[in-house]
């Protein structure tokens, strides 16, 4: 059997099927739009060409310089109701970057950006533009108000309260710059009570250290020798310097926190002291020593048990057993011109310091407690005293030669 073709078919009407799939139909309107300036998600390589690109560029080098910078300013202005103050400060930045000669948006434009700096606390430069406008026109309020804030926050008030009061001259009723001025008196008096609660400690130290100056010269028989090292400051600096004067001035005082003081209430000097114990070096260190108590009173709390360097079962340093001496050496002398004073324990402590022998170094007096009946102790004792003698030989055979 064989077939013959229909020749009573209806005829194709109509353009042929496209071959085109609908992702590939996607991607060139993609493309397509990506032409359009509006619509583009990236510019155009270098040498590639989009020729609705460069009319926008020709038009907008086109554009006179007052208006691009008009545009800018209003950008910046919106960045900044939105509190964008950073890119509005760039928005104005640009806009001065142009060439225009309308000195009002100049203006404008420099006081908007110190108000963007106000907020970033940029305070120097506030003031740079500011001054910049007033340059321009010397009646600019605003330029005057936003000066006196960034002077208030960098504590500069003469500054603030001049910028107030010379923009009140100009505009007496200005509410801003009236409230203004009362904010700069409270600053002032703010940052005043500041500065004394800062310096309200060093004040009362300076009272107190006056205080124990004038005891300690009514005490006028101390005599004071400063440590080697104090000397040498005062020798190497100027007279005229606080610190070099103060080391003549107050030589009882010395770098560390053991400082003689003055008992407000009962008015007696209250001492930093040192027991030593040469025979196993150690040593005692009393805080506060009253004057008017002996060197019993205190070595009976020193010494109340025996000290854990020294024999538990048989003591040898105890109230009883000990006496105490103190080191005599000139003013300005050296180590062999000093002497080993033997001095009571019934002794008060301002009584010995007024000894025409004892030298106060360094502002902290010090005792030698040596057992009584021993043989370190006589040794120690021979010491000083061969030391002496060997003295005394040659300042005779010195005698002699004159």
């Amino acid at each position: 059997m064989s077939f013959e073709e229909n020749t009573n078919a209806p005829p194709v009407i109509g353009p042929a099927p496209s071959t085109v799939t609908s992702e590939e139909r996607t991607q060139k309107l993609l493309e397509d739009l990506n032409k359009i300036p509006l619509f583009m998600s990236h510019l155009p390589e270098a040498g590639e060409e989009n020729l609705a690109v460069e009319a926008l560029k020709s038009l907008a080098s086109d554009e006179p310089p007052l208006e691009v910078a008009t545009n800018l300013k209003t950008e910046g202005n919106d960045c900044f109701k939105r509190g964008r103050f950073a890119e509005a400060a760039q928005y104005y930045t640009k806009a001065l970057e142009h060439d225009f000669d309308d000195k009002a948006l100049k203006v404008a434009l420099l006081i908007n950006r110190a108000a963007a700096n106000l907020e970033l606390q940029n305070y120097g430069m506030v003031l740079h533009d500011c001054a910049d406008a007033l340059r321009i026109r010397p009646k600019t309020v605003k330029a005057l108000f936003r000066s006196a804030k960034a002077c208030v926050a960098l504590e500069k008030f003469e500054e603030a309260k001049e910028c107030c009061k010379w923009g009140l001259d100009i505009e007496p009723g200005n509410k801003e710059l009236a409230a203004m001025q009362v904010q700069v008196d409270e600053a002032v008096a703010r940052h005043e009570r500041r500065v004394r609660e800062r310096e309200e400690p060093q004040r009362q130290k300076d009272v107190l250290r006056d205080q124990l100056k004038q005891a300690i010269e009514i005490r006028s028989e101390l005599t004071f020798d400063t440590s080697s090292d104090k000397r040498k400051r005062v020798e190497d600096e100027d007279i005229a310097d606080s610190a070099a004067a103060a080391a003549l001035a107050y030589p009882w005082e010395n770098n560390s926190s053991r400082q003689v003081e003055l008992d407000q209430s009962t008015g007696h000097l209250l001492w930093p002291v040192f027991f030593l114990y040469p025979e196993s070096k150690e040593s005692d260190f009393v805080e506060k020593f009253d004057e008017t108590l002996t060197l019993r009173d205190m070595l009976q709390e020193v010494l109340a048990e025996p000290p854990l360097w020294d024999d538990q079962q048989r003591p040898k340093y105890t109230l009883d057993a000990v006496d105490t001496y103190f080191l005599s050496r000139p003013v300005g002398g050296f180590d062999e011109d000093e002497r080993l004073v033997k001095v009571s324990m019934d002794a008060r402590l301002g009584v010995i310091l007024n000894n025409e022998k004892y030298v106060i170094r360094d502002g902290i007096p010090s005792f030698v407690v040596l057992p009584r009946n021993d043989s370190f102790t006589n040794q120690f004792i021979d010491r000083y005293r061969k030391l002496r003698q060997t003295q005394e030989a040659a300042s005779k055979r010195a005698t002699d030669l004159i």
